[in-house]
């Protein structure tokens, strides 16, 4: 069954419901709500791959030349 993905706008009044983003936030002593809680494992999960550092994955396999 698809998922409804609810509109970015009200509409009963037409006004965006997306919170805007205040540039001075932490500057002004704001606090970071979200989680910091790493959710990615540390190790590659997929086949013929090989994780570089902790944001980047390289292919590894073997190049056969039938000649």
């Amino acid at each position: 069954m698809l998922e409804r993905r609810r509109s970015d706008i009200d509409r009963r009044t037409g006004n965006d419901r997306r919170g805007a983003f205040n540039p001075y936030y932490f500057y002004d002593g704001g606090v970071e709500r979200r989680s910091l809680r790493e959710r990615r494992s540390k190790t590659e999960r997929r086949k013929d791959w090989l994780r570089v550092d902790e944001w980047c994955s390289v292919l590894v396999y073997d190049l056969k030349w039938d000649v």
